[in-house]
């Protein structure tokens, strides 16, 4: 058989262009499809984006994030869901954590709440930690190693990238917290210090500068570097054949509406936990976990109502995480996960989500004196959440959040509330949750293990069924953590690199 290419993969989030450049920089002859637009000008630059920071396009109109709608819970949707080259990295946060050797293990703290087959992910921390630290230089993460992360494991040589200078709100922030006994950190970032304007607007954002580390960079890098990485944005993929003698993908170019087939040695899916069952879907993929599982991190959000002018809603302010109740709390002894920052949302997404009988000048006045914090609790594996295709061609996804789930969502909601009054604030607004338009830390509707019966894929991220297939998105993840899952996913895709480039 003649091939297009050693590896082909399918999109180019943080797995797919992570794998995508560490098989081209091992010498092999890649080709990465990718559904949406952009590109990058050069290694320092981000992906190029007409509407630059307007509130409007970029969060209302959603231009960068994909145009599929998407019914949610029996409602069609656009999802804040990644459309452009980078996929999440273009748009996300930048906060790349490593997780506890505790998440690793999640029936110690679970039990008969999950399945007994998923107590132990099918890898050790120690398997990922050469990846993490490897992750971490490649995204020139930026962080203050010497600082307690308390059970989140961090590099031993300190972190690559020096951090932001603290703003002064995150400084009263941290001292009122570290003289109430706990252990604020400052996030470990992948933004550039020395190129960063410290926009207000940034996750959710193409970033103006590249100062944000995107996937979508390393494809840029690799094209500097001469490898044979050929990447083809606006193609679809419609089906991956999953016979015997391997005839290929089929993908249709989105502009020109032509179709094309590439045939590779391995295929590589990372078009995300949405995206990646769907496509198996599509291609006659059986299995009862495909698709099933689906998570992402509950997330309760509480903002501080300060006296004065925090300041927050001009600059850059997501800085500061806390590690102290990730593993439970005094007189609550149930894992909730991390609390860290956010930055303050624009006029329009502060308008969209407060009441209507709220005016300009009211949201304005506390838009001033804000300063957010949000939880992440994880999202406990169900089979009922899951996401599926129907003939028609459009995908849907079910997904509800368990009563174990909210509850710990309170109790996390309540002790950020206390953070943020003793560092000053007055008031404390509370959501439950973000919107179910919103899907970042998707997860698990993929994922791996040591029996065919419990998972979709081998410890390797390989098909149990199709030996040929990998998958390198956070698909693969058998639990959420209590962490955004972004720096795992690229920790993962590195070692999984290893795996497919010693078999072609």
């Amino acid at each position: 058989m003649t091939y297009d290419c050693d590896v082909l993969v399918v999109g180019s989030g943080a797995g797919g262009a992570t794998l995508a450049y560490a098989c081209a920089r091992a010498g092999k002859n890649v080709l990465l499809l990718e559904r949406g637009y952009g590109y990058v000008v050069n290694p320092h630059a981000g992906p190029s984006h007409e509407h630059g920071h307007d509130e409007r396009a970029m969060l209302i109109d959603k231009k960068p994030y994909d145009d599929r709608p998407i019914e949610v819970n029996g409602a069609e949707k656009r999802l804040y869901m990644g459309g452009v080259l980078g996929g999440g990295t273009a748009l996300y946060g930048a906060a790349l954590l490593r997780p506890s050797e505790d998440d690793f293990h999640p029936g110690r703290h679970y039990g008969s709440r999950i399945p007994r087959a998923i107590w132990d992910w099918p890898i050790l921390y120690e398997d990922l930690a050469p990846y993490y630290a490897r992750a971490e230089r490649l995204f020139g993460v930026s962080g203050c190693g010497d600082e307690d992360f308390g059970p989140l494991r961090k590099p031993a040589d300190g972190y690559p990238g020096q951090p932001l200078p603290l703003h002064p709100i995150n400084q009263q922030l941290m001292d009122s917290s570290r003289a109430d006994g706990l252990r604020p950190f400052r996030l470990p970032l992948a933004i550039d210090s020395s190129r960063c304007l410290r926009c207000h607007a940034c996750a959710g954002y193409v970033c103006p500068t590249g100062a944000r580390r995107s996937s979508g960079q390393l494809l840029a890098q690799a094209a500097a570097e001469g490898l044979a990485l050929r990447v083809l944005t606006g193609v679809e993929v419609q089906r991956l054949s999953l016979e015997a003698n391997g005839c290929g993908v089929t993908a249709i170019d989105r502009a020109s509406g032509q179709t094309s087939v590439y045939r590779a040695r391995r295929y590589v899916l990372a078009a995300g936990a949405i995206g990646s069952p769907v496509l198996l879907m599509k291609s006659g993929a059986a299995g009862p976990l495909i698709g099933r599982n689906y998570m992402a991190h509950l997330s309760p959000i509480v903002a501080g109502i300060f006296p004065r002018h925090t300041g927050a809603e001009t600059t850059f302010v997501k800085q500061v995480g806390f590690a102290d109740y990730y593993l439970g709390a005094e007189g609550y002894a149930h894992k909730m996960g991390l609390v860290q920052s956010l930055p303050v949302p624009g006029p329009l997404m502060t308008a969209k989500s407060a009441p209507r009988f709220l005016p300009a000048w009211a949201l304005r006045f506390l838009r001033q004196r804000m300063l957010p914090l949000v939880g992440i609790v994880e999202d406990l594996p169900d089979p009922a959440n899951r996401v599926c295709w129907s003939p028609n061609g459009k995908p849907s996804l079910r997904h509800r959040f368990g009563a174990y789930d909210l509850e710990r969502g309170r109790q996390l909601s309540r002790r950020i509330a206390r953070i943020l009054k003793r560092a000053g604030a007055r008031l404390c607004l509370s959501s439950g949750f973000a919107s179910d338009e919103h899907v970042a830390h998707q997860c698990g509707t993929l994922r791996f293990g040591t029996d065919p019966g419990h998972a979709v894929l081998s410890a390797d991220c390989r098909m149990f069924d199709h030996p040929n297939v990998f998958v390198a998105d956070g698909s693969f993840m058998p639990t959420s953590l209590g962490i955004g899952p972004a720096l795992t996913i690229i920790a993962n895709a590195l070692r999984v690199a290893e795996v497919v480039c010693a078999e072609v």
